[in-house]
């Protein structure tokens, strides 16, 4: 089993600021007057990702740090922080564009990028997905989620 305590703090690391981003992206949503707003969500999934994130770096520093330095997945590495960023992309085009335009596109797009190859099937789910999310969150939950705002 390769060693993986060094691969596991940057990981650690990274998700913590990612939590901390997505923690701020979200306190700039708009704010609901009653119930939960479209950013009390995602602000409890960054707590969450936050409080996972350090656990992973500090556990990784507990176990102490391998001595040798291995080569890191630099292939890995790539394909993490290329879906951070696109991750990064997405948020910020959900804003102007909206939950309902931007999402379809987000999840095909990752299903592509972790090799799915059925572009029908990545299609409709990815439609499929949206609109149930859309549905359980703003008609059953009565979240807003952001809208298309063009002019």
């Amino acid at each position: 089993m390769k060693n993986t305590r060094l691969a596991d703090l940057v990981m650690g690391l990274l998700f913590v600021f990612l939590a901390i981003y997505w923690f701020v992206e979200a306190e700039g949503m708009v704010k609901a007057d009653a119930g939960l707003g479209p950013g009390d969500y995602p602000k409890v999934v960054a707590a969450g990702l936050f409080l996972l994130g350090l656990l992973l770096a500090v556990s990784s520093l507990l176990a102490g740090l391998p001595r040798k330095e291995g080569a890191m997945d630099r292939k890995a590495a790539l394909r993490l922080i290329l879906f951070v960023a696109a991750t990064i992309v997405y948020v910020q085009l959900m804003k102007p564009l909206g939950f309902l335009l931007t999402t379809p596109f987000y999840l095909f797009f990752g299903m592509w990028f972790f090799g799915y190859r059925k572009y029908a099937i990545a299609a409709v789910c990815s439609v499929g997905m949206t609109a149930a999310i859309h549905v359980v969150f703003r008609m059953i939950f009565q979240v807003m989620l952001p809208e298309l705002r063009l002019f």
